[in-house]
């Protein structure tokens, strides 16, 4: 019997960040959604997440600064940035950080239940079910 996989999504946008819960949770993922950095860190303190999604732009802080405190702090394995202003710049700090992977919005959910899917795989961790679906995700 497959465990059930933990995601914490962190963006400020209601519509992107219920877009995501609704996609992932459709997929049997378990969804937590914070709406700040600090309290996307304050979660990922008090519950192991199997992935971690975080915006770049946040109120608090920039997604580069969630990733680099869940990472020093080795909160979670994977964690994917997703940002409209995906600069090579950002990639690659981003990735210097810890970031699992960058994903630029606008996004189909088959592009970031692929890339949960192959991180989850590299990881040997097994779980969910991945449809594809039409919808893409718009960013604003």
């Amino acid at each position: 019997m497959e465990r059930t996989i933990e995601v914490l999504v962190i963006d400020d946008e209601p519509s992107v960040a219920d877009a995501l819960k609704m996609i992932l949770e459709d997929h049997s993922y378990e969804v937590v959604v914070a709406v700040t950095g600090r309290e996307g860190i304050e979660q990922a303190r008090r519950q192991r997440f199997d992935v971690t999604l975080t915006d770049m732009r946040l109120p608090d802080m920039t997604g580069v600064d969630v990733i680099n405190a869940i990472c020093q702090e080795n909160l979670c394995d994977s964690v994917i940035l997703i940002t409209a202003y995906g600069t090579p710049e950002t990639i690659v700090t981003a990735r210097t950080c810890g970031a699992s992977s960058v994903l630029a919005k606008p996004f189909r959910p088959s592009d970031i239940l692929e890339e949960i899917s192959s991180l989850l795989i590299a990881r040997g961790v097994s779980g969910g079910i991945h449809r594809s679906s039409p919808l893409t995700i718009e960013c604003g």
